[in-house]
């Protein structure tokens, strides 16, 4: 009812006070308010939209202000709209009671004033609440884009027959919108009650059926929409079963699909009827008895057919024919879990012998293969790289870790070397300027002297120069070696990296420190280097006053502001870390953990490769998989693709994103919201693209998943009799090293790291004619029966990573009757053998550690070898510096240790004798002098080999004689015995 009755108040000078709404003073707060949000927001929006122009992605920064603005305008407005409208309505339909007790009690000004207060605050509270939700509106900018550039699947769930673009890209903000909407009305919905209490319009809940018919109109219009918003989200909540753990399988069960599924239709029922029942009470009810039947029917349905009936058919019914009741339910599981994985195609081969078939001429087709067989661990390798390649503190070859802190940074590639693909190890020096001295750690020092890291090393993964790398670049200057003569780096500075980087000022009046001194004379290399950034990188700023009080601002340095160093040609560097920097460009994917280093061979600059993935959690009947985001949080995607790789230039920062996957609809959908972001991968410069690699952080959830979901039968997957797991990494170190007392390490539950080799795929299993193999680079794994991690092993599976045949994924299965020897086992078998285990005693004595690196499964043909380094390492020096020593090989039962990989696999198969005699024959012909004299006439390279071992026994016999091990010594010098037979059995001696 309008308030026609209210008290007009009269001035003493005879004018009379009316209740003009004051607009000048609303629209001047307003104004400054609108001021406030500009000054506040101006400086760092600025700052975005100078940087997203220097990376060239302007219209990410457009797309993404443009989307957030919409959202929080439009549900802003639309929030204070039902809030405020409301409050305010209430005002009016208020009854004037409560307003007289303020007259009367106040007086009348008093109570105007009081009046007029509460209309100010409710005014104020509506403004504010409605900023508060259009900036939570905002927040889903992402899910409102994907929701209006969507892109079918061409797929559809087998439940509710909807696309599966509709549970990705519109499911999301359809919730958003339920949960805003349910919000707004609970919000709106309470503070009209509270009004309509504290003025009393209702004293009691049983004067509700009494209320004046404006007020009750209110109320039921808020019911009645309130209970159709309820129905809209108790429809989500059914979409939200095919994505339900059912403990033994993802997705809807049976008791879902039949009864829960039931039950939310039922309440829909009853909430659009509740809904109805309030529209009708409008216009022909006295009172709201029919909409209170209709909430408490809800909520009854709710309890007994949401929950209640649900769980006693569960327990009832299902659990007792729990398989019979669930297969098609599990069949749906894994078909959508292979497809959420992109695990659909994976080729299987069964009965891959392992058998023990290999010969010497097998080895030697494949030396290529052995050739690159990785040595040297990621970890010891790193430790090498510090000491002898870093030269000054504040060069790390590290990066920030997804577990927290730092960790060494060492990545694996291949390339063209000598003619043969060379699989590699490499390290980014890059600069830390923690590492200056403290009293260096000033202001100019670290914003405009100490602006960049320099160079890379490269070294084979197996070669070793008296246990240390062999090196392909090193040094300062970066050097190639002769062998890698092909290889230049022509732009060695990083100024973007791993490690966390503060933003720098280049080309300032102080010159930047380049690389130190390299020559101890009094020439040019005795003296540090300096340079001048000439990168397209970086914001000018120099001669930009708005742009250094903004950054001034945004960045809190007023330095920026005060310093006289800056130049017309100086620049600001920053969100140098490449991480941070392709997030900002790209938000919508998730990065591979470990993105590595590529040396252009065409242009010699150094780029950084980042694997990058679309997923969602929304894919029906897909189990999630977690991936560890850092130390404190993670994700579990059940729909992910390596949709994009990304290149990040390490002088300039120039960020590249190609499309891989281009099937993908997440890409695609993206692809539409940001045009020319994504380039297809074919536009890649071929420098670039022959290093793409299979990404390891996916391989690794591929891996997982498919140990469970390699299964047909869903029988098979309700039983778990066929699960498989991950073999347990016998010679892992812990996180925090701890060296035992006998110098060992004690190794960590560690599941195996998949590795890259470089190797033929087995004959007679890939789709080429034998006769056409060649070497490729592949990321493999070996996979063990579940509950034996640390025994067997039944299979192996790889990622192809070049060529047409980049991303194909094959699993070779042993006979199942096959009993083939895990990596636990074969260490076992190394450090109880009578041979090595001597060994190995003295080299962990006197102040030094002797510890197997990472064990290797590399298949040969039809066989496994099994590979593992020997790093020893001095306990006594500051900094211990490890040496690769020896390198353990085990083929069958029979296990060797050698100085070097080619004198192990020769111990384990020497060439036949007949085969030996006729090409020592062929040779000595070819090599004999005129004369005949054969002192010079070529050893055999078996009787080479047994040389080498009977010098290594009696090398070791003499250590223990000299150390008091008589008994050591007798069974050495058998040893030594057993070698000198065989010796003269293999020369022809009698």
């Amino acid at each position: 009812m309008a308030k026609t009755d209210r008290p007009i108040i009269i001035e003493e000078d005879g004018s009379v006070q009316t209740n003009r709404k004051p607009w000048k003073l609303i629209a001047a707060i307003a104004i400054l308010f609108v001021g406030f949000l500009f000054v506040h927001n101006a400086s760092p929006l600025y700052c975005d939209w100078l940087w997203f122009q220097e990376t060239g992605y302007p219209a990410v920064f457009t797309t993404t202000i443009w989307a957030k603005t919409f959202l929080y305008v439009s549900f802003g407005l639309l929030f204070f709209a039902v809030f405020y409208g409301n409050l305010a309505l209430t005002q009016r339909l208020a009854p004037e009671s409560g307003s007289r007790i303020l007259y009367e009690r106040f007086g009348v000004q008093t109570g105007a004033a009081v009046m007029k207060g509460l209309s100010w605050l409710l005014l104020g509270a509506g403004v504010f609440v409605s900023l508060w939700a259009g900036r939570l509106a905002a927040e889903s900018w992402g899910s409102w884009l994907e929701f209006t550039h969507s892109t079918l699947f061409n797929q559809k769930d087998p439940v509710f027959g909807q696309d599966l673009s509709f549970y990705i890209f519109q499911l999301p903000f359809w919730r958003f919108l339920y949960t805003f909407s349910l919000v707004t009305l609970l919000l709106t919905l309470a503070a009209v009650s509270l009004l309509y209490f504290a003025g009393r319009a209702v004293e009691t809940l049983t004067g509700l059926s009494r209320l004046a018919p404006g007020i009750r109109t209110q109320l039921l219009c808020l019911l009645a929409t309130l209970a159709l918003v309820q129905a809209f989200g108790t429809r989500l909540s059914a979409y939200a079963l095919l994505t339900s753990d059912n403990n033994k399988f993802f997705g809807a069960g049976y008791t879902d699909l039949h009864y829960r599924l039931l039950g939310f239709n039922v309440q829909m029922g009853i909430l659009i009827l509740t809904s109805l029942a309030c529209l009708v009470t409008l216009f022909r009810g006295k009172d709201l008895k029919l909409p209170l039947i209709g909430v408490g029917a809800w909520a009854a349905s709710w309890i007994l057919l949401g929950i209640v009936l649900p769980g006693v058919i569960q327990k009832t019914v299902v659990e007792s024919n729990e398989f019979s009741s669930e297969k098609q339910n599990i069949e749906r599981n894994i078909k959508f879990t292979r497809l959420g994985f992109g695990l659909e195609n994976v080729k299987l081969v069964n009965d891959f012998p392992a058998d023990q078939s290999l010969t010497a001429k097998d080895i030697a087709n494949n030396s290529d293969s052995f050739d690159n067989v990785r040595l040297w661990d990621h970890p010891y390798l790193a430790k090498v790289y510090s000491q002898l390649q870093t030269v000054k503190s504040y060069y790390k070859f590290e990066h920030e870790a997804v577990s927290g802190g730092r960790e060494y940074n060492i990545d694996v590639d291949r390339y063209q070397i000598g003619g043969k693909t060379r699989q590699v190890m490499l390290g980014a020096r890059e600069l830390d300027t923690n590492g200056l001295p403290e009293s260096a750690q000033g202001w100019q020092n670290q914003r405009l002297a100490y602006t960049h890291g320099y160079g890379v090393v490269m070294s084979p993964v197996n070669r070793t120069i008296q246990g240390l790398p062999d090196y392909f670049l090193s040094g300062f200057p970066v050097v190639a070696s002769k062998e890698a003569a092909n290889l230049k780096v022509t732009q060695p500075a990083i100024y973007y990296g791993q490690i966390e980087h503060s933003y720098v000022f280049t080309n300032t009046e102080q010159s930047e420190f380049d690389y130190p001194a390299s020559g101890s004379d009094n020439g040019k290399e005795a003296q540090d280097h300096y340079s001048r950034y000439a990168g397209k990188g970086g914001i000018p700023i120099g001669t930009n006053a708005l742009a250094r009080w903004a950054y001034s601002v945004t960045l809190g340095d007023a330095n920026i502001l005060l310093t006289r160093s800056f130049t017309p040609e100086t620049k600001l560097l920053y969100r140098r870390d490449i991480r941070d920097r392709l997030q900002t460009v790209a938000s919508f994917i998730q990065q591979d953990s470990d993105p590595y280093l590529i040396v252009d061979s065409e242009t010699g600059k150094l780029f950084w490769m980042i694997d990058c993935y679309t997923q969602s959690s929304e894919m029906p009947y897909s189990t999630p998989e977690k991936i560890d985001v850092n130390n404190m949080s993670y994700v579990a995607p059940n729909y992910i693709r390596n949709s994009v790789k990304a290149t990040i230039d390490a002088y300039d920062g120039t960020i590249n994103l190609y499309l891989a996957d281009s099937k993908d609809p997440i890409a695609q959908t993206y692809g539409k919201i940001y045009p020319g972001m994504l380039k297809p991968i074919s536009q890649m410069p071929a420098s670039l693209r022959s290093h793409t690699r299979y990404p390891e952080d996916l391989f690794r959830i591929q891996r997982s998943v498919y140990s469970t979901f390699h299964i047909d039968d869903p029988r098979v997957l309700y039983s778990k009799s066929d699960i498989w797991a991950i073999p347990t990494e016998p010679n892992a170190l812990p996180q925090k090293a701890v060296t035992n007392a006998d110098g060992t390490i004690t190794p960590s539950n560690q599941q195996m790291d998949p590795y890259f080799v470089v190797m033929k795929m087995p004959k007679g299993v890939s789709s080429e004619d034998s006769k056409t193999l060649k070497d490729e680079f592949l990321l493999m794994s070996p996979l063990a029966p579940i509950k034996r991690e640390g025994q067997n092993i039944l299979g192996w599976m790889c990622a192809r990573c070049d060529g047409e045949h980049y991303g194909e994924l094959v699993l070779y299965r042993f006979p199942q009757q096959a009993s083939v020897n895990g990596p636990s086992q074969v260490i076992a078998f190394v450090n109880n053998d009578p041979v090595i285990s001597p060994q190995l005693t003295p080299l962990r004595l006197a102040g030094s550690t002797a510890n197997f690196g990472n064990l290797l499964v590399i298949p040969v043909e039809k066989s496994l070898l099994y590979i593992a380094p020997l790093y020893v390492e001095s306990t006594t020096g500051a900094t211990g510096l490890p040496k690769l020593e020896k390198v353990v090989v085990a083929y069958g039962d029979r296990v060797v240790m050698e100085d070097s990989l080619p004198k192990a696999l020769a111990d384990l198969f020497p060439t036949d004798a007949k085969s030996d005699a006729e090409t020592t024959s062929k040779t000595e012909t070819s090599t004999l002098p005129a004369n005949g004299d054969k002192k010079n006439q070529p050893v055999s390279e078996s009787v080479r080999n047994l040389i080498f071992k009977a010098t290594a026994e009696y090398s070791r016999a003499q250590q223990k004689l000299k150390a008091g091990d008589f008994a050591g010594y007798g069974a050495s010098m058998k040893d030594v015995e057993r070698e000198l037979n065989s010796l003269k059995q293999a020369a022809g001696v009698k």
